[in-house]
């Protein structure tokens, strides 16, 4: 017994002395891209904004993440309503991903964006940003804006209002007789 007793003292001092204790650790450093998590996670997520007595904004998500320190909220699956004074659908929107800056509430839509607006005017595309400084939309990528008839312009990009009744629309090509709607051509 006190064999063991012995071995079992000099194999520890042994794995102790050989151990170089500087580069323990060294594996579970943080690296430059890592993503921490967010600060508050909410699913089912709803938002609803108003002015003194009635709804200026609804917003539902099925994901959103606050992340405080960069101020900066994603919402994942996200539908969003705009209302006018009299509580009637000024403007939908909808996308897949969306990221909004808390500061200065610039908003980026991604994926599948679909914006319809109280004058049946529907805007598609890939990517979508609002500037709310400005209070417009601006879209770099190609769009297309279709109206109740079934007419429709396409365009490499646009900007517009959010009741998408004053829109320029960048390189674009008439496919059909497109009336209502106020468009002018980009230089």
């Amino acid at each position: 017994m006190k064999l063991l007793v012995n071995f079992s003292i000099l194999s520890l001092i042994l794995c102790v002395s050989c151990t170089n204790f500087n580069n323990l650790g060294k594996e579970f450093q943080q690296e430059d891209n890592f993503v921490p998590p967010p600060d508050m996670e909410f699913y089912g997520f709803r938002r609803e904004n108003y002015d003194t007595n009635f709804k200026q904004l609804d917003s539902f998500a099925t994901n959103a993440k606050f992340y405080n320190k960069q101020k900066l909220v994603e919402l994942y699956e996200s539908r969003t309503y705009t209302y006018d004074s009299n509580n009637t659908i000024a403007a939908s929107l909808s996308g897949e991903f969306i990221t909004i800056n808390q500061e200065t509430l610039f908003t980026q839509i991604y994926t599948n964006v679909i914006v319809k607006a109280s004058n049946n005017t529907i805007l598609y595309t890939e990517y979508l940003q609002w500037d709310n400084e400005k209070q417009q939309f601006r879209s770099p990528v190609p769009i297309r804006v279709e109206q109740e008839d079934g007419s429709w312009l396409t365009g490499s990009s646009m900007e517009g209002d959010m009741g998408l009744e004053h829109i320029t629309i960048y390189n674009e090509v008439d496919e059909g007789d497109a009336i209502g709607v106020p468009v002018a051509e980009g230089q």
